[in-house]
């Protein structure tokens, strides 16, 4: 700059060197690797982990209308029922991108319309959450503002993700997702999470053991299979309230049918009882009308109830003879 004052020379070069650093910090930040392997197909299926967040993305239609997909693939990647469209805070999901080769870095490419406020850094962290950075939207769209955006215009938001390598399909790696690394995460927390290889991770992405540097930046993860994630927390609460009512119900059914089957053996033994005494009381009769016959030629009936209460039910005090009573 040998047009300008000394000062302003040695400003513009402080500015260039801390820019400078700057950029080479940023691109040094992410130790992974999203090159395009030279063994790996131009363009693969692939998935991209998202974690559902309030306001705007507590749904699949939502979620979906970001990444250009339908609600139902999003879903069944997920182990979510199709019609389920609610979700809830900081549920996991693994949405279906078609990842290729931009240049020499693998990206997904997603159309995004910007609304009112967006900017490059802020749809990238907070609608995308970190899946890409302001820089990489900004290399793509070399003519728009980062933050100055028109509403209404459709930008590409390049989304990091891989192909697997033939070294990793013969290895029988189908896919590497991409997951963007929580400060509470570790290797082996993640590891289970997807039922990936601790060493795969590891040696998919450069940080070593300590992936402390990688939080808030996309990782691969390199799996075998598509991981069946766990359900939302509101499964288990529906589950929760599900479970006291069926095993109220089933007590409730078991104590119902317990005292019906009491309530069949009482009724069953109170007839029997009821047959035996009109049996016991039918007996008597005959032995008294046997035995007065022998006095009377017509002997005059009585109900057997009449005769039992007058005779104090047969009682030795009203005995007169062998089969004789006074009432």
């Amino acid at each position: 700059f040998p047009f300008l004052p000394l000062h302003s020379q040695i400003l513009c070069l402080v500015i260039m060197l801390f820019s400078t650093n700057i950029v080479a910090q940023s691109q040094q930040d992410n130790r992974t690797n999203f090159s395009c392997p030279s063994d790996s197909p131009p363009s693969c299926e692939t998935y991209v982990t998202y974690i559902a967040q309030s306001p705007n993305f507590l749904s699949l239609t939502n979620i979906s209308n970001i990444f250009e997909t339908s609600p139902l693939s999003i879903a069944r990647a997920s182990n979510l029922e199709p019609m389920d469209d609610k979700l809830v805070k900081d549920q996991v999901l693994l949405v279906p991108v078609t990842c290729g080769c931009t240049g020499n870095r693998s990206f997904a490419n997603i159309s995004y319309e910007i609304n009112q406020g967006d900017s490059f850094y802020f749809v990238a962290t907070t609608s995308y959450e970190n899946l890409t950075n302001w820089r990489a939207v900004m290399d793509l769209n070399p003519v728009l503002s980062p933050n100055k955006l028109p509403i209404g215009i459709q930008v590409v938001f390049p989304l990091f993700c891989k192909c697997p390598s033939k070294n990793q399909l013969d290895k029988e790696i189908k896919y590497l997702i991409t997951y963007v690394w929580k400060p509470g995460d570790n290797v082996s927390l993640v590891s289970d999470k997807f039922g990936a290889s601790p060493e795969d991770i590891m040696s998919e992405n450069n940080y070593g053991q300590n992936f402390t540097a990688a939080n808030n930046l996309p990782v691969l993860i390199p799996v075998t299979r598509l991981p069946v994630l766990a359900r939302s927390p509101s499964d288990g609460r529906k589950g929760g309230i599900r479970l006291p009512v069926i095993i109220g119900i089933s007590l409730g059914c078991t104590l119902l049918v317990l005292v019906l089957a009491v309530l069949l053996v009482y009724v069953y033994c109170l007839k029997m009882k009821t047959l035996n005494r009109s049996a016991s009381s039918a007996e008597t009769a005959d032995k008294l009308l046997s035995g007065v016959s022998g006095y009377v030629s017509k002997p005059t009936m009585y109900e057997t109830d009449a005769i039992m209460e007058a005779t104090m039910n047969l009682s030795e005090q009203c005995k007169i003879g062998e089969s004789v009573y006074k009432a």
